[in-house]
């Protein structure tokens, strides 16, 4: 297994070699890393957000041993609109049916069906007739981004979104038309927190055993769907402690569990009481138990970015935006050190 781990300044890979974890290589070194993906064909994808250079794309046929660039999407000539930065890369492949798709920021979103080659906007996205109601998003940006993309394994044409700061939209016709997607979502920090649009999706899971179960880590707490993300039940944390955060995994067999990684709060941005702790449901949100076996429990000031937790079969891993790398190989009950030198932490992904 191979951990691909995103970091400001190059990806770097991590594998498990005769029952230990070992680094093995880094590569783009001293660049930031947007988004790293693995399709199904094991072709490697990587997105460059360059400071002065803009946005670059790289894939690699051999798991990192060569990288090729392709293209980057790009906005029409009369769009309003330029690439600043790529936010997410995700590839669906049902039947003769092979797609990529990159979402960028400003909120957009682009499909390729020639493997990269080239690159079409979903342009009724873009011009959604709430789009004058979407904000910024995080890391300081003024501009609303397209964070998540979460595909139907029953429906090739339905997808569904996430946008900081919109919220969720879907399509059942591959982007022609959009509805938005918030009902039962809160955002406190509007006037009117049950506004249709406007709200801060932070990542969204669908349940692969179940497509109608969808969980949401939000800005204003965790929810969980039933219906397909059709309406949302705030399941945060009845004591208060697993409520605000970026990342989530669930588990891939049971359709009540579920971890996350929760901050203090919105505007305390540090592990709750500065003990570093993975929350784990099984009761799908009913209760929630800490998970700090081998982590920080004083002192701690990590955050855990969206893409920054990762899950397969009983190993799970994240990072921090100071740089720490922990995995676990008993779903949380352990954790160990990999390391506490690395810069801000933007994915990790678990590779077979």
């Amino acid at each position: 297994m191979k951990l691909i781990t995103g970091t400001d300044k190059g990806l770097i890979i991590y594998q498990k070699v005769n029952g230990a974890w070992k680094l093995s290589d880094i590569h783009f070194i001293g660049m930031p890393i947007g988004a790293f993906h693995q399709d199904q064909t094991g072709k490697w994808w990587v997105a460059i957000n360059h400071k002065h250079w803009g946005p670059k794309l790289y894939t690699s046929q051999n798991q990192g041993e060569t990288f090729s660039e392709v293209n980057t999407p790009r906005f029409g000539d009369e769009s309003p609109y330029f690439l600043k930065s790529i936010w997410r890369i995700e590839s669906q492949a049902i039947g003769p049916i092979n797609r990529l798709y990159i979402g960028t920021e400003p909120a957009a979103l682009f499909l390729s069906e020639d493997q990269g080659k080239s690159f079409k906007e979903l342009s009724e996205l873009t011009a959604h007739e709430s789009r004058s109601q979407w904000q910024g998003g995080g890391k300081g940006s003024n501009s609303p981004f397209l964070h998540t993309l979460v595909t139907d394994p029953n429906d090739s044409n339905a997808l569904m979104v996430g946008i900081s700061c919109a919220g969720v939209f879907q399509t059942q016709d591959l982007g022609n038309t959009w509805n938005p997607s918030n009902k039962g979502l809160k955002s406190f920090f509007l006037p009117n927190s049950e506004i249709e649009v406007g709200h801060d999706p932070h990542i969204i899971l669908r349940h692969p055993m179940n497509s109608n179960i969808i969980w949401q880590q939000n800005h204003c707490g965790i929810y969980r769907s039933e219906d397909g993300g059709l309406t949302w039940n705030d399941i945060s944390d009845k004591e208060g402690k697993a409520v605000y955060g970026f990342s989530m995994v669930i588990d891939d067999e049971d359709i009540n569990t579920a971890w996350v990684i929760p901050a203090q709060s919105d505007d305390l941005r540090y592990p709750i009481q500065n003990k570093l702790a993975v929350y784990k449901t099984t009761d799908a949100g009913q209760s929630w138990q800490a998970q700090s076996n081998g982590l920080p429990q004083e002192a701690a000031f990590d955050l855990v970015l969206r893409a920054s937790f990762a899950r397969k079969g009983q190993t799970m891993a994240f990072g921090s935006n100071n740089g720490n790398l922990y995995l676990s190989e008993d779903s949380g009950g352990h954790w160990q050190v990999l390391s506490q030198s690395l810069s801000s932490v933007r994915s990790i992904s678990l590779i077979p």
